[in-house]
């Protein structure tokens, strides 16, 4: 009879870690994936270009410019404004389709400022890299 007890305790603990472990990377995920999509929103409509899209190109400009390879700079500038504007073309797509926009007036506002946006990057008003 202890031996059934002790299996059933450790079913039960095996349970407990397994539904802490799926909570956690549902959290995780979650911040990861419509987080991070939320926090970049806020910066593109102020018609900036967030900070996590363009950390790993600045890092690689200083390493070129110490370097004195100033073409490759700017061939590297022009690869991270056409990332910018995909990726740009993502978040609209995104936003046309989620269902995380408080009304349809809200999406619509966003998206005409995603669309400022766009034109004055495409116009090559961008300052990123």
């Amino acid at each position: 009879m202890s031996i059934i007890l002790i299996l059933i305790v450790i079913f039960a603990v095996s349970l407990f870690l397994i539904m802490i472990g799926a909570i956690w990377s549902m959290n995780f995920f979650s911040k990861k994936y419509i987080g991070e999509k939320h926090i970049v929103l806020e910066e593109l409509t102020n018609g900036e270009i967030p900070k996590l899209w363009s950390d790993r190109f600045k890092e690689k400009c200083k390493k070129l410019q110490q370097k004195g390879q100033y073409e490759k700079i700017a061939q590297l500038k022009k690869e991270a404004n056409a990332t910018y504007l995909k990726r740009l073309n993502n978040i609209v797509e995104y936003i046309k389709k989620t269902k995380l926009v408080d009304s349809e007036e809200t999406r619509k506002m966003i998206l005409a400022d995603l669309e400022k946006t766009r034109t004055k990057w495409r116009d090559g008003n961008s300052h990123g890299a």
